[in-house]
C-alpha cells in the first residue's frame, strides 16, 4: 500500500505542476481553469452600484420610440451634446462608424468636433484572428505615443476604423475582443499592436484622453498573459450598472445621474447583436464590459491596485498540503482526523485562487484541482478500502482472543491499532486441570476429547464474561490476561474476579459429571501482574495476539504451586499490590521454581476449596 500511496501522491503532484506550468499538456485543463475562475468571480461579484460610469442604452424601447437602427448621425450628435450639457465629463461611443452619413454630413461634423476636442471617445475594432484576407481596409487612428514602460501589445491582424471625416478624433479605443472557445469573453486586449503602434482599448482610451503620457506610470505591473491580454476580473453583476434608455437620455431626463461621470453609449437590443457572454452571465450588452474595464482601470489609476499573490505561492501551498497528507496517511491515522486539515488546505488554496483571479493575474489556478481530485477521489477511497481490510483482519484475529463486548469497544475506539506490539501493565491468569494426564489415560479417546472440550469451554466462558483476553490453550488449561488490548486500571481485580468465576464454573461442570456418574475434576489457577509485551507477535504466515514477559511465566509457576499449597488460586506480590486492599491474604514465602523465594497470596474464599 505504501508504494501505491507514493505513486498516487506522485501523480497528484505531477498533474498539479503540469497544469500550473504547462496547461496545454493536460487535456481539459483549459476548460477546468475557465470554470474555476468563473465560479470564483461569481462568488466575489457585487451588485453595489458602479461609480463614475453610466451606460446609455440603445434598447428595444428606444428603437420603438425613435425608429429602426441605424439612426441619423445628427441624433447621435444630439445625444452626445445633451449628455455633456447634463454634466458628463466625457461620452464614449461603443460603435464603429466606418461609412459617412449618406443623408447629411452635419451630424458627422458635429461628432468630429466633439471627438477632436476630446469630449467624445470613438471606437474602432481590431481583429485578432488569423484570416486569409485581413479584416478592414481603413487605417487605424488613436495610437498612443511611443513611451517606455507601456505594457505588451496583443498583435492584431486587421482593423475596422471610422471613416475619414472622423480621423482627427483625439481619443479612439479598440472594441475588438477574442472570446474563449466556449464563447465566453474573459480577456480584453489592453493594447492592440498594429503596424508597430499601440492602440488602447475603449476603456483605457477613455481614461487616457486627458493625458496619454500618464499611462506607463499606473499601468506598470498590470498582469497580462503572454499574448498581451488582460484577464478582466469581472466584479459587478448586471444590477450594478446604471443604465438609461437612449430615448430618455436624449430628452435630458435623469441628468442628476450624469454629472461628473463618463457615459458609455452602446446597445443591448437583441436585433443589433452586441451582446456577449461573460463569466457572470450568459448574455449582457457588450458596452457593460467596457464600463467594467473602465471602472477597474480608473481604480488602478487612483492607486487602488490589487496585487496578485507572490508567484508560485498557490502551487507551493497545494504541493505542501499533498505531501503533508501523504505523510499523515503513512502514519495510519484515522481518515476522519484528516478531513478538517484537508478542508483547511482546500479553503486556503481557494482563497489564494480567488486572490489571483481578483487581481486579474493570468497565472493558472486550477492545477491543485487536479491534484486534490486524485487525492480525494482515488487516494482517500483507496486508503479507506485498505483501512477496512485491516479492520476486517483485526476483527478476525481479535475475535479469537476477546469477548464480543471487548471487540465492539475496540472497533469504536479511536486509539492506536491494538495489534501493534506495545508494553502494557497486565495481570495474567493461568488455569490448569489437576490430574489431566491420569484422567485421560483412564478414558477412551472419545471421552478424553469430550472432557477436554467441555472443560476448556467452561473456563473460557468465565474469562470472557469478565472481559479478559484469551492468550492460548495449553491442552488442559489456558492463559489469559487483562489490561490489553484495552488498558484498564483495575486489571488485577478483574483477573481475580475471573479466577473465582473459573472455580464456580468448574463446580457447575463437576455437578453435571457427577450426575452422569463421572469423576470430578479440579482446576488450579495462578495469577501474576507485571509489564509485558502485547500485540500481534506472530509471523508473516500466521498472526497471533499474545503477551510475552516474566509475569506470564510467573503465573504458570504459581499455578504449579497451588497443588503443593493445597489451594485453588495463588497470586503474586504484584497482583496483591495492584488489587483492592483486603482481597487477598498472605500464604507464605515459597521457593518458586526458577524464581527463588516469593511472597504468595490467595483469596480468602479459595483456601482449601475443592
Amino acid at each position: 500500500m505504501s508504494l501505491g500511496r507514493a505513486l498516487l501522491v506522485a501523480l497528484a503532484v505531477a498533474l498539479t505542476l503540469a497544469v500550473q506550468l504547462a496547461p496545454r499538456v493536460v487535456p481539459g485543463s483549459a476548460s477546468a481553469e475557465a470554470v474555476l475562475r468563473d465560479r470564483l468571480l461569481r462568488l466575489m461579484a457585487s451588485d453595489a452600484p458602479l461609480e463614475g460610469a453610466v451606460i446609455v442604452d440603445i434598447d428595444e424601447s428606444s428603437i420603438a420610440a425613435l425608429g429602426p437602427w441605424p439612426w441619423p448621425r445628427s441624433r447621435l450628435a444630439d445625444l452626445a451634446e445633451q449628455l455633456l450639457a447634463d454634466g458628463a465629463q466625457r461620452v464614449v461611443f461603443d460603435m464603429v462608424l466606418p461609412e459617412p452619413s449618406p443623408d447629411e454630413a452635419h451630424g458627422d461634423e458635429r461628432l468630429a468636433s466633439l471627438a477632436g476636442a476630446g469630449r467624445l471617445v470613438l471606437a474602432q475594432a481590431f481583429d485578432f484572428a488569423e484570416r486569409d484576407r485581413p479584416l478592414g481596409n481603413i487605417e487605424a487612428t488613436g495610437a498612443l505615443p511611443r513611451l517606455p514602460g507601456l505594457p505588451p501589445t496583443a498583435p492584431a491582424t486587421g482593423v475596422l476604423a471610422n471613416h475619414g471625416a472622423l480621423g482627427d478624433a483625439r481619443c479612439v479605443g479598440n472594441i475588438g475582443f477574442v472570446p474563449d472557445r466556449d464563447g465566453v469573453l474573459r480577456r480584453l486586449p489592453l493594447l492592440a499592436g498594429w503596424h508597430d503602434n499601440a492602440y488602447p482599448s475603449l476603456a483605457l482610451a477613455a481614461l487616457l484622453c486627458a493625458n496619454p503620457s500618464d499611462a506607463p506610470d499606473w499601468l506598470a505591473g498590470l498582469p497580462l498573459d503572454p499574448g498581451g491580454f488582460w484577464h478582466l476580473p469581472f466584479r459587478h453583476t448586471a444590477e450594478a450598472y446604471t443604465a438609461l434608455p437612449f430615448a430618455m437620455a436624449l430628452e435630458g431626463q435623469h441628468s442628476e445621474l450624469l454629472r461628473g461621470t463618463t457615459v458609455f453609449v452602446g446597445s443591448s437590443a437583441l436585433g443589433l447583436s452586441d451582446r456577449v457572454a461573460t463569466p457572470l452571465t450568459g448574455s449582457i450588452a457588450g458596452v457593460a464590459v467596457h464600463a467594467e474595464a473602465f471602472d477597474q482601470l480608473r481604480r488602478l489609476r487612483d492607486g487602488h491596485r490589487v496585487s496578485p499573490p507572490p508567484a508560485g505561492m498557490l502551487t507551493a501551498l497545494a504541493l505542501a498540503g499533498m505531501v503533508w497528507l501523504a505523510w499523515r496517511l503513512g502514519q495510519r491515522v484515522r481518515l476522519a482526523s484528516l478531513l478538517v486539515p484537508l478542508a483547511v488546505g482546500v479553503v486556503a488554496w481557494l482563497g489564494l485562487a480567488a486572490w489571483t483571479v481578483s487581481a486579474g493575474a493570468p497565472s493558472p489556478v486550477a492545477g491543485p484541482l487536479y491534484g486534490y481530485a486524485v487525492l480525494m477521489l482515488v487516494l482517500l477511497p483507496a486508503e479507506w478500502a485498505w483501512a477496512q481490510s485491516r479492520l476486517r483482519a483485526r476483527t478476525r484475529l481479535l475475535g479469537r482472543y476477546v469477548a464480543q463486548s471487548v471487540l465492539d469497544e475496540l472497533l469504536r475506539s479511536e486509539g492506536a491499532d491494538p495489534l501493534t506490539p506495545r508494553r502494557a501493565d497486565i495481570t495474567v491468569l493461568v488455569a490448569d486441570m489437576q490430574g489431566y494426564t491420569r484422567l485421560t489415560a483412564e478414558s477412551s479417546l472419545e471421552d478424553a476429547e469430550r472432557l477436554t472440550r467441555e472443560f476448556l469451554a467452561c473456563i473460557t466462558e468465565a474469562v470472557w464474561e469478565h472481559r479478559g483476553t484469551l492468550d492460548k490453550y495449553t491442552g488442559d488449561g489456558l492463559h489469559a490476561f487483562w489490561g490489553a488490548p484495552i488498558a484498564v486500571a483495575d486489571h488485577a481485580d478483574r483477573a481475580l474476579d475471573a479466577a473465582q468465576a473459573v472455580l464456580d464454573a468448574v463446580r457447575h461442570f463437576n455437578a453435571g459429571r457427577v450426575a452422569r456418574g463421572e469423576s470430578t475434576v479440579r482446576v488450579r489457577v495462578g495469577v501474576a501482574s507485571g509489564v509485558a509485551l502485547v500485540g500481534d507477535l506472530g509471523s508473516a504466515r500466521r498472526s497471533w495476539y499474545s503477551a510475552v514477559g516474566d509475569c506470564i511465566n510467573f503465573a504458570s509457576r504459581l499455578q504449579e504451586c497451588a497443588r503443593d499449597l493445597d489451594v485453588d488460586i495463588v497470586c503474586s506480590q504484584g497482583t496483591a499490590d495492584r488489587c483492592r486492599p483486603g482481597r487477598l491474604r498472605a500464604l507464605a514465602e515459597v521457593d518458586v521454581r526458577g524464581l527463588g523465594g516469593q511472597a504468595l497470596y490467595t483469596p480468602d474464599r479459595a483456601a482449601g476449596e475443592p
